[in-house]
């Protein structure tokens, strides 16, 4: 006869005692689902936070207005932010208006006339056939001198 005890008295272990060998998609779940009621855990808990957090600003709020006379500077400051407000309201306004008087009627706003291959061509010193040639081409490589001259452009075959 065996004597008592000497069978396993530790209480049952984890179904999985070895997570390693659980699949990709069972770990996944499994972090999935730990995470969500982790999440739901702690929103359960903010009703509580949020109170905390608003008692404790009431609290210094009090203290700073109403103890320590806070709210005489806070009145001063106020009023000084609504000044600064209107003052800055005002010289825009007033140069809204301005702008508005001395350009009404007027439209200044003119297109660039074109660049003709011409131009191009003596800016660049080249021909305008061979500039009229490169706006033709869609694909090319240009070779700059040490200067920044173009020294030649040769188109690249389309495929």
């Amino acid at each position: 006869m065996e004597k008592s005890g000497s069978w396993n008295s530790t209480p049952c272990s984890l179904i999985i005692d070895r997570p390693d060998l659980q699949s990709w998609s069972q770990r996944a779940i499994s972090g999935a689902l730990t995470t969500f009621f982790w999440l739901l855990w702690l929103a359960l808990w903010m009703p509580l936070l949020t109170l905390t957090g608003w008692a404790f600003f009431g609290w210094q709020f009090k203290v700073h207005m109403f103890d320590l006379g806070g709210i005489g500077g806070f009145v001063e400051l106020i009023s000084i932010y609504a000044a600064i407000i209107f003052l800055i309201s005002f010289v825009l306004l007033t140069w809204a208006k301005y702008n508005h008087l001395r350009f009404r009627g007027m439209d200044r706003r003119k297109a660039f006339p074109s660049v003709t291959p011409a131009a191009i061509a003596t800016m660049l010193g080249r021909s305008e056939e061979s500039v009229l040639a490169w706006q033709q081409m869609r694909v090319v490589i240009v070779e700059h001198g040490e200067a920044g001259d173009i020294r030649a452009v040769t188109a690249i075959p389309q495929m």
